[in-house]
């Protein structure tokens, strides 16, 4: 076995404890915390028009120097939200890299569609890098309710993929997400299925605590784990802070900060 092959079975048992593989981190920002989630890109906690840039820490599982670090910069604009992400997740001398690049169609149509394309990349000390590219579509159907809306997401995952991505386990999956919104609460199914049959189900609750705090709190199964996540905004700083605990042992913890433009009201778009 290679050194890089080494390094993907030992990513593997790190994550053995929540269960996935090398690459399967899409998110460890305090947002995807709170979503009990570590598997599906997060969904803001504001939204907003404008620009942000945002950096968060991670840590997992209390393994020593296991670590996932996130840089994102974003852009809102009338019809469209651009956002550009960088991410590292690893230890010393063994690293993941994710670029990824998400272009969302926004605002209060009843049907909006997304792409999502990234270059995954595995590095080793003293190894060459491995790794390619991989492209996704999702599409997003909102009906309004007399209080409210009622939003479904369906996503396909990684469904085209490079060569390079051969023997690095990178395969394709179904995320879906049933929405339900009215007022200041939403409340959401999320699941994402894969083509082993395998899932992870999870409820998840937003609040909003008037227009500059939101709490994220969830519950998952396969395997049992509670998230919980706040962010605060003032000004044009948001800070936020999550924590995902699995039943049978193991802490996820992170911290974010982002830099937004100066609020000129929410808009309507995606959850």
């Amino acid at each position: 076995m290679t050194a890089a092959g080494a390094c993907s079975l030992c990513l593997a048992l790190a994550f053995a404890s929540h269960a996935l593989a090398a690459f399967e981190v899409r998110d460890a920002t305090p947002a995807a915390l709170g979503a009990a989630s570590l598997d599906l890109a997060s969904d803001p906690f504001f939204t907003s028009a404008g620009y942000s840039a945002s950096t968060s820490h991670t840590t997992l599982y209390q393994s020593d120097g296991l670590t996932s670090e996130r840089a994102a910069v974003a852009f809102a604009g009338r019809s469209a939200r651009l956002v550009a992400t960088w991410n590292q997740l690893g230890f010393p001398g063994a690293r993941e890299h994710v670029l990824r690049l998400d272009i969302e169609e926004t605002g209060t149509r009843a049907v909006l569609l997304s792409m999502v394309a990234e270059r995954l990349a595995l590095a080793v000390d003293g190894e060459p890098s491995r790794g390619g590219l991989t492209a996704g579509i999702s599409i997003l159907a909102r009906v309004t309710l007399p209080r409210g809306s009622l939003e479904c997401v369906l996503a396909g995952d990684r469904l085209a993929r490079t060569g390079g991505l051969d023997g690095l386990g990178v395969e394709p999956s179904v995320p879906f997400a049933l929405r339900l919104r009215s007022g200041a609460i939403a409340l959401a199914w999320m699941d994402r299925w894969e083509p082993s049959g395998r899932a992870s189900p999870r409820l998840v609750l937003d609040l909003a605590l008037g227009r500059t705090a939101r709490v994220r709190m969830a519950r998952g199964m396969k395997p049992e784990r509670s998230g919980a996540a706040i962010a605060i905004r003032r000004g044009r700083l948001e800070v936020s802070a999550g924590r995902l605990d699995l039943d049978k042992g193991g802490t996820v913890g992170g911290v974010g900060l982002a830099l937004v433009s100066p609020d000129r009201g929410g808009r309507g778009g995606r959850p």
